[in-house]
């Protein structure tokens, strides 16, 4: 739905998903939901996935229904240069409050948006209603050093908000993945949307990374492995959407990757991140 009214919005070439935006990511909806990498990136993302600049968190909580009057709030994350379109979001969202959601159609009003950058605790309004306000509190790698600063580098524990989905050596395990697992996924994701969507390439030894991150152990494991289907208008057709949620807590060198499992908070991890999913959060107890 959001796709199909930031669409509405922007686009001037009408054309199906399939033939693509003939003005490519000169166009607002082209770049944001048909990401291409740029020329000198290409090689970074070859045999994988584009990552898109923008991260849906859902309400806390599982609540289905909400009464007449009723608020719900709820995350959107966007990445690097796509914080330049979010006129165009805070119009989508709107558009389909008005047309409504849900099954059942379902109106909305949006009635406020606020930047936030959870790295620091600094907030601001950019939407009150009626008008966009040019405001804008990114969250650097200087501010996840910053708050990785304040842990214990020797264990980290974390919650699994929705379901994760991690791939490890071409398996998926059934519990809390392996603490590699999760900084071998990281080091796929982050560093593709730095490079794709704020202009910054990573020059860092991975493979070396993921074995350093193979020294640290799982040692209190309470996770679940949920699994539910959804119907996607977009696709046409139904699909699974599974993986572990719960706490985890992991012992050992941890120190050198708090900061990218900070930076992970917000771009989520594994498999459907965009929707959703792969939300987690760093606990001090």
């Amino acid at each position: 739905m959001i796709r199909g009214a930031f669409k509405e919005s922007c686009c001037p070439f009408p054309h199906d998903d399939d033939s693509g935006c003939p003005l490519g990511d000169k166009c607002p909806y082209g770049y944001v939901f048909e990401t291409s990498p740029p020329e000198d990136t290409r090689e970074f993302a070859k045999n994988r996935e584009v990552s898109r600049p923008y991260v849906f968190e859902p309400p806390d909580g599982t609540k289905m229904e909400y009464a007449p009057g009723e608020k719900m709030r709820f995350g959107f994350t966007v990445v690097g240069r796509a914080a330049e379109y979010m006129p165009y979001f805070v119009y989508a969202f709107s558009k389909m409050g008005e047309e409504g959601i849900g099954r059942l159609r379902a109106r909305y009003a949006l009635e406020q948006m606020i930047a936030e950058n959870p790295l620091s605790g600094t907030r601001e309004e950019v939407f009150d209603g009626e008008m966009v306000k040019n405001r804008r509190l990114p969250t650097s790698w200087d501010d996840a050093i910053n708050a990785a600063g304040a842990m214990d580098g020797t264990w980290v524990r974390l919650e699994f908000l929705t379901p994760t989905f991690v791939k490890f050596r071409g398996e998926v395990s059934t519990e809390a993945p392996p603490f590699a697992a999760l900084v071998q996924n990281l080091l796929i994701r982050i560093p593709m949307l730095s490079a794709i969507h704020c202009g910054e390439v990573w020059q860092e030894d991975f493979k070396s990374l993921v074995a350093r991150a193979g020294e640290v152990e799982t040692v209190t494991d309470e996770t679940t492995w949920v699994s539910f289907r959804r119907y996607s208008s977009f696709r046409k057709k139904s699909e699974t959407l599974e993986g572990v949620v719960g706490r985890v807590e992991y012992a050992g060198p941890v120190e050198e990757f708090l900061p990218l499992l900070h930076i992970g908070q917000l771009t989520h991890a594994g498999k459907r991140a965009v929707f959703g999913l792969g939300r987690y959060r760093l606990r001090e107890t």
